[in-house]
Parts: structure tokens; C-alpha cells; sequence
């Protein structure tokens, strides 16, 4: 069996044996993805003005750069890659949720991933609100399979480029911040 035998053959067998009775939970978990990652930032920017604390804005400044970079690196490569959606190709995938370009990668899914990550390194000592934002991540990863517009390979690499992309940006971050304070 090829890999994208394989891939698809496993997007079945999970899209077919969901449970469809949560197929309706499934589209709005699916669909707060974006929604989340704008208020994530939006909303520590907010506080961060009301306090007045130089930290959290940076933090906030933070997520917003790894998002937008994100954003640029999953754009490139859905159209460099130009993967067609699992429910094009194949006639025995139910498509349940909105899925209109390329499908490599999952931008939902890295989008979750992105913003759990950003969340574990900025604030690590939250670790209830981290334990429900990595199940919500997980839980978005999920449903982009269930709901039929994802391959699984669209959402493992999505995974990989989403943590990638916040670890990324947290060292440049990171280094900036530590050349400004050693120079200042």
C-alpha cells in the first residue's frame, strides 16, 4: 500500500466512524479556530495595555508575529503544493465543514497548534489553561479529519509547522530581547 493509500484509507475509516451525533460539536470546535487565535492575542494586548505591563505586550506582540508567520508559511505552501481536498478525490468521504483551498497543510490545525504552543512557552505556569487549550488544539486536529477536508498527512504536517513556526518566532523573540537588554 503507497503512503497516499494509506492516508487515505485511515481519513476513512476516522470520517466514516465518527460519531455522528457530535457532528455538530465537531463544526464548532472547527470553527472557533480562528476565532481563538485572534482573541488569544487580542485579549492579553487588551490587559496588557489596561495594566500597563511591557511583558505581556511583548508576549501578545509575540503571538501576533508567530500567527501572521504562520499565516504566510501555510499560504505558501497550500499553493506551492496545491493538494486537492480529500472529498474531491475521493467519492466516499463525507464533507461536513468548509474547506475551499489546497488542502497541505491544515491551516486550522496549525493555527491550534501555533497558538497551544505560543501558550506553553509564554505562560508555563497556567497549567489548567494549557492542559485545555493542547485538548483544544488536539480536538480541532481531530475534527478537520471527521469532518472530511483534511488528509491525516495534512494535519501531522500542519502540527509539525505550527509549533515549528511559535518556537521559531520565540527565538527571534527571545534573542531580540536579550541583544536589546545586554545593549541597553
Amino acid at each position: 500500500m503507497s503512503l497516499f493509500e494509506y492516508d487515505q484509507h485511515l481519513l476513512e475509516l476516522i470520517n466514516h466512524n465518527r460519531i455522528r451525533s457530535l457532528d455538530y460539536f465537531f463544526i464548532l470546535i472547527t470553527n472557533t479556530t480562528y476565532l481563538v487565535a485572534l482573541l488569544v492575542p487580542g485579549f492579553i494586548l487588551l490587559y496588557s495595555y489596561l495594566k500597563k505591563d511591557l511583558s505581556l505586550k511583548i508576549k501578545a506582540w509575540q503571538i501576533v508575529a508567530s500567527l501572521a508567520f504562520n499565516s504566510i508559511i501555510i499560504t505558501i505552501l497550500k499553493y506551492t503544493i496545491n493538494r486537492q481536498r480529500p472529498f474531491v478525490i475521493d467519492k466516499y468521504i463525507e464533507k461536513l465543514s468548509t474547506g475551499g483551498s489546497p488542502s497541505f497543510p491544515s491551516g486550522h490545525t496549525s493555527d491550534a497548534f501555533l497558538i497551544a504552543t505560543c501558550m506553553t512557552i509564554l505562560f508555563n505556569k497556567n497549567k489548567w489553561l494549557l492542559f485545555l487549550i493542547w485538548i483544544w488544539a488536539f480536538v480541532v486536529a481531530y475534527t478537520r479529519l471527521a469532518l472530511g477536508v483534511h488528509y491525516p498527512s495534512d494535519v501531522i504536517g500542519a502540527i509539525i509547522i505550527g509549533m515549528s513556526n511559535a518556537i521559531i518566532v520565540n527565538r527571534i523573540f527571545t534573542k531580540k530581547i536579550t541583544t536589546k537588554t545586554n545593549n541597553g
